[in-house]
């Protein structure tokens, strides 16, 4: 197992009270699904320095997108063979099943294409799970980006803007677990409590010198995750065992303690 926890210790919550935000892309896939498609089928290179001017920070990710987009012609053959090839990360239904067996609930986030995430999801038996991306029109061989969660206040001029969504959708009272691996996902790293990184991501957070858990593949956030939450149970049944909170005793004159009390004599 790869993981190294970054710079200060890393403090993972309840299974009982986060929920785990996972990108996509080179996340939940072994292959970036938008990259390949425009890399095969670009009509020219132009988009290698549309993509440059992205990695360089000029422009965001709904830029670089749609003119990237632009330049695809793909037929519907060719795009199901395209999506056929994509693999899951091997640890992708082990990760899931396990945030599935403990109660937490999963949200994928991406700047991919809603139809091909679900396309790829239901043939690997993920169907079920949360997706909240961009959407494209297909038509004539040619894809036209649209982007329903993007945010005029985003400061990353992201196609999809994943920290609003975070806001969207996320339940109360839970912390929030991300995993992710490119510079789309670094607005959303801030925003989480708990960041899981490789590649690109891992680099930015480096960069701006935020903590994170760097990962190999998606058996290690689980294993990571396991790991930490076995421990606090084993530290809360310690604490039920060996310290059990004292019962006063009315008949020696003990006080009973009053709503708010907080006992201090089991760790003076």
């Amino acid at each position: 197992m790869n993981v190294q926890p970054k710079r200060s210790a890393i403090g993972v919550p309840s299974s009982g009270r986060c929920q785990l935000w996972i990108d996509f892309d080179g996340t939940l896939t072994q292959q970036d699904v938008l990259d390949e498609l425009i890399a095969r089928y670009a009509i020219d290179d132009s988009w290698r320095v549309i993509e440059q001017r992205w990695q360089r920070g000029e422009v965001g990710s709904r830029q670089c997108l749609t003119e990237q987009l632009d330049l695809v012609r793909i037929s519907p053959a060719e795009l199901d063979a395209l999506l056929t090839g994509i693999t899951l990360d091997p640890g992708t239904v082990a990760l899931i099943e396990a945030m599935e067996s403990r109660g937490v609930p999963v949200v994928v986030l991406s700047d991919c294409v809603e139809l091909f995430i679900r396309l790829i999801l239901e043939r690997h038996g993920l169907g079920r799970l949360s997706v909240r991306s961009n959407t494209a029109v297909f038509h004539n061989h040619r894809l036209k980006l649209q982007c329903p969660h993007e945010n005029a206040r985003c400061t990353f001029g992201a196609a999809h803007c994943k920290c609003a969504s975070m806001d969207v959708l996320g339940q109360g009272g839970r912390r929030s677990i991300y995993v992710g691996d490119g510079r789309s996902d670094l607005c959303a790293s801030m925003k989480a409590d708990v960041v899981f990184a490789k590649g690109v991501l891992a680099q930015c957070l480096d960069k701006e010198s935020l903590p994170y858990v760097r990962y190999s593949t998606l058996h290690d956030v689980t294993h990571y995750l396991a790991a930490a939450w076995q421990s606090a149970a084993m530290a809360e049944a310690y604490v039920a065992t060996a310290h059990p909170s004292p019962v006063p005793d009315a008949a020696r004159g003990e006080p009973v303690p009053s709503p708010g009390y907080r006992d201090t004599r089991a760790t003076a």
